[in-house]
């Protein structure tokens, strides 16, 4: 027999970011698995693990992790995992909602983009293939980072240390903008110092459903039950998405 109403398989897809590894959703994972019948994907990033992949690499994998999701389905992405989001969930009509945390939307840009800033960043560091990570100890660092992580998310950290990845990743240009499609939410942390308030600023003037929450960057380690919440909104009838009008402000 087939599922009972109420019991049938949603889908959530998740996205690690920038020189991160997919298990970093371990947390907000362990908190959306609670819920029966929800099918959880976290695809690995190819331009973690292939030296010429970039940003439209990194979408097409996401994008074959939503059409092998369930629908509904609702689909994250943290930090650099925002932008590929934006670009994967492109045209998926199985996708309800977007949820970005601690970055706000990419706009379109149909040109490659300028990748100079990236080797001026502070704690960079450079392998000899020209891939670039955030030095490991920063992430540890509390007068760096910003607020403490909890103590087993500092020993995950230890254990798995921060990848390379390509710059292709900030080069690539950004062909999609599913936000203007897709109902999204938007998390940014208020202590958090890599979002700047212009940035803030046009994510609220751009996005209807914009909310912070108090953490720093690293949302998904310091409130995982709060991201896990978001997620269920759309899944769980707590918001109504039929009545909500697409968010994109032109």
């Amino acid at each position: 027999m087939g599922d009972q109403q109420g019991e049938l398989p949603q889908g959530v897809v998740l996205v690690h970011g920038m020189w991160g590894v997919p298990e970093d959703w371990s947390w907000v994972q362990r908190a959306l698995e609670k819920q029966p019948n929800l099918h959880v994907l976290t695809p690995d990033l190819p331009s973690h693990r292939s030296l010429d992949a970039g940003l439209l690499e990194d979408a097409e994998e996401v994008r074959a992790a939503i059409a092998a999701s369930p629908a509904p389905a609702v689909v994250v992405g943290w930090s650099y995992g925002t932008d590929v989001v934006g670009i994967a969930a492109h045209g998926m009509r199985n996708v309800v909602r977007l949820v970005y945390v601690s970055s706000p939307p990419l706009r379109l840009q149909h040109e490659v983009r300028d990748v100079g800033w990236v080797d001026e960043m502070e704690h960079m560091l450079h392998d000899e293939h020209g891939r670039n990570a955030l030095d490991g100890d920063w992430w540890l660092s509390e007068d760096e980072a910003g607020l403490r992580l909890p103590d087993d998310v500092r020993a995950f950290l230890k254990e798995h240390p921060r990848r390379f990845a390509t710059k292709k990743t900030r080069s690539d240009p950004v062909p999609a903008q599913a936000w203007t499609e897709i109902p999204t939410t938007v998390l940014l942390g208020a202590k958090d110092n890599l979002t700047g308030a212009e940035q803030r600023a046009w994510a609220r003037e751009a996005v209807a459903d914009v909310r912070e929450i108090n953490t720093d960057h690293f949302a998904l380690f310091n409130c995982p039950d709060v991201i896990a919440q978001v997620i269920l909104e759309p899944l769980s009838g707590s918001t109504d998405m039929t009545e909500r009008s697409i968010n994109w402000k032109a």
